[in-house]
């Protein structure tokens, strides 16, 4: 979806949450646009995954390569995020401990995720053709539109939200160049177990899940082998994050699952960030994902002409 849909959605849904012109009704049932949204946005994600007979064929080439790579490029992002939030566990007050206890400890979201992707798959697989590809993505554009919109709602409700943020200050920007060092850093380790030339992991981990952008400028800068790489790669970390994101909160804290989702939080799993680790991580969860998507066209080209 385009930046500029992105933040119309989100900004009319914090106007309504931050302002409350609608009856108190409506603010009641609202976290269901949310949660409804984001079963039909992964079940879409599944079947687009499914439709497409490349991926599902490449599958056992290049699976187990793309998963290793995706797998430390999450590991070293997650990494790096918990130092930083160690270090500003004495003034971020906002977050404590057995609040991250309690809202990881429900597994329904998980089994929900789980369950609707898979779903998506097998219908992607077994029913739907390629031809249903183009009514999938206008799908998946509604269901992430009122995720945004539900997200900026909740945001808008929370005022409590901007504390967290007012404490951060400009150490908010860290986060993405953190996350960029992290995956760097485990994709270069990924590429010492998979016997890969270093700079192509690195390349690959530098789509930071944006699978679409950074397969393509793989592809056209390198080759098409590693652009396949590069796609799965993204592809699977976008689907880790997801399945992991109740998990990395509760054992390792909310600030650290940022890291997961790369580019994609801006989008496609700022709604899930917001629903495990609260409003008050969605918003520097947003800013992280933009300035990691602007670095994608950068930092891959970069990567690959050193």
């Amino acid at each position: 979806m385009d930046i500029t849909l992105i933040l119309v959605f989100l900004f009319m849904g914090f106007v309504l949450g931050y302002f409350k012109p609608l009856p108190d009704i409506f603010y009641k049932f609202s976290g269901y646009i949310t949660e409804i949204g984001l079963i039909i946005l992964l079940g879409s994600m599944g079947a687009r995954i499914g439709v497409d007979k490349k991926i599902i064929s490449e599958l056992g080439v290049i699976g187990y390569k793309s998963f290793i790579l995706a797998l430390f490029s999450i590991l070293g992002s997650i990494a790096l995020l918990k130092v930083f939030a160690v270090f500003l566990k004495n003034n971020y007050e906002g977050i404590e401990e057995e609040d991250i206890k309690e809202e990881g400890s429900d597994h329904r979201l998980t089994i929900i995720i789980v369950i609707s992707v898979i779903i998506g798959i097998v219908l992607g697989i077994t029913v739907l053709k390629n031809s249903y590809l183009p009514t999938i993505e206008i799908i998946t554009t509604y269901a992430l539109a009122a995720l945004l919109f539900g997200v900026g709602i909740d945001i808008g409700l929370n005022k409590e939200a901007f504390y967290e943020l007012k404490v951060l200050g400009f150490k908010i920007i860290l986060i993405p160049i953190l996350i960029v060092v992290g995956t760097l850093l485990g994709t270069y380790l990924a590429s010492l177990i998979l016997n890969m030339v270093a700079k192509e992991a690195m390349a690959v981990g530098a789509g930071f899940g944006w699978y679409s952008l950074s397969a393509v400028l793989i592809t056209k800068i390198h080759s098409v082998e590693l652009g396949s790489v590069a796609f799965l790669t993204n592809v699977f970390r976008e689907l880790l994050t997801i399945i992991s994101l109740p998990f990395v909160v509760k054992y390792i804290g909310k600030i650290p699952s940022i890291g997961p989702g790369g580019a994609t939080t801006m989008d496609v799993t700022l709604p899930l960030i917001k629903k495990v680790s609260g409003e008050e991580i969605a918003i520097p969860a947003f800013i992280s994902g933009v300035v990691l998507s602007s670095l994608v066209p950068i930092l891959v080209p970069f990567i690959l002409n050193i």
